[in-house]
């Protein structure tokens, strides 16, 4: 006789493959020793639909290392992040890629809002500290950006503008692409990580929120870096957003600072979906599937009602040095080995790339790797959107 708690969860995983009409019992076959070795947080052998629950859930994460931030590093895991072993579970299960309303496979194009202005007074000392470190350290090519920089300053000052508010000329060029975005928007500075300059923001949060809106784009709320351990922070922070903005549905925590396996029941409670669950230090599926799914909820023993978007990529990932390090040129064949993946089984995921990287001046080419990215999608029969439109096209076509 199955348990029921197994009977759960391995419904949970079926469902979350496509493979509702299959029977756990029946078609998939039941191996006590596999469930069991999830109960010890141990990575079942021989029992994949075991495996996938555990995978799925994070449970390999509970005793996991972590970095200053909270984060469990890529390289702790047990999975092959860009060989995501749910989508190999789907294929032998006989499960066909899904469809996005016509299209092969979808991506969320999202934009995390940290510093809508770079000229404040922090910006300007925090500019000329990098180019004096880059100098110094012989990092010619970083420093001429910074003073390149810090040489169109007067300019910007002089029209009122700003190298980090390129907001309408983004949603612009995605427009003229087919595609649309998500941006996540802070609302609350509760700590040094959640930037240097929080008078400014708090000043232009209106303006910020009023932009976006009428460039098109969607609006999320970028939970601030306390709000998972402080969950009345997430909700007072997701009302003072509503206020400006409306309805939002979406959110995603502030530098990925968060618990997979804890936090995500808060966000339940307040958001339609989130899209938090990736690596900081390397691209692919944190969670072992390349689509939405609803996360399990261990005190409750069921999937949330909250739909989870896998972020697959982050500009930041593939740019710092104290992560991948690459310039846009080594960057691109891993997007290219990310899109090809991603065309194969149907995907559905999300891509982040923060808006200072779409400067002329200092980007250094990653804008340009950015709208390469959305033409490749094309070209490979998928669709990009925004995050809200995944989630309710994936809803639509599960």
């Amino acid at each position: 006789m199955i348990p029921e708690r197994v009977e759960r969860r391995a419904r949970w995983v079926l469902d979350s493959v496509g493979a509702r009409e299959l029977g756990f019992g029946d078609d998939v076959p039941y191996r006590p020793e596999g469930w069991a070795a999830v109960d010890r947080l141990e990575r079942p052998s021989g029992d994949d639909l075991a495996a996938a629950f555990f995978d799925l859930s994070r449970l390999e994460e509970r005793p996991a290392p972590r970095d200053e931030h909270g984060r469990v590093p890529s390289t702790s895991s047990c999975l092959d992040p860009l060989h995501p072993p749910l989508e190999r579970l789907r294929r032998r299960l006989g499960i066909p890629p899904q469809r996005w309303d016509g299209a092969r496979f979808a991506v969320a194009l999202t934009h995390d809002v940290d510093s809508p202005w770079r000229w404040t007074r922090v910006g300007v000392r925090s500019a000329a500290a990098r180019l004096k470190g880059h100098a110094a350290a012989g990092r010619l090519g970083s420093a001429l950006r910074e003073a390149r920089g810090l040489a169109e300053l007067p300019l910007h000052k002089a029209r009122g503008t700003d190298p980090n508010w390129r907001f309408v000329t983004i949603c612009d060029e995605e427009r003229r692409r087919d595609a649309s975005s998500t941006f996540f928007v802070l609302a609350g500075h509760r700590d040094p990580h959640d930037g240097a300059a929080p008078e400014t923001y708090e000043q232009l949060r209106p303006r910020l929120v009023e932009t976006i809106r009428s460039a098109g784009g969607e609006i999320g709320l970028h939970g601030s870096y306390t709000t998972a351990i402080t969950p009345a922070r997430l909700a007072e922070e997701r009302d003072r957003l509503v206020e400006l903005a409306g309805p939002v549905a979406g959110h995603r925590y502030h530098y990925l600072h968060f618990d997979p396996l804890q936090h995500l029941v808060a966000v339940d409670r307040l958001f339609r979906y989130d899209t938090s669950l990736g690596f900081a230090d390397g691209i692919g599926f944190r969670a072992g599937i390349a689509r939405p799914f609803h996360p399990w909820d261990f005190e409750a023993e069921r999937p949330l009602d909250l739909v989870e978007v896998p972020l697959a990529v982050m500009d930041v990932t593939l740019a710092e040095e104290r992560y991948l390090g690459l310039s846009p040129e080594a960057a691109w064949p891993l997007l290219e080995r990310l899109l090809d993946q991603a065309a194969d089984h149907g995907a559905g995921f999300a891509v982040l790339w923060h808006p200072d990287r779409f400067d002329p001046a200092t980007s250094a080419g990653w804008n340009r790797l950015y709208y390469r990215f959305i033409e490749a999608v094309a070209e490979r029969g998928g669709r990009c959107m925004s995050a809200g439109e995944l989630v309710e096209t994936w809803l639509n076509e599960a």
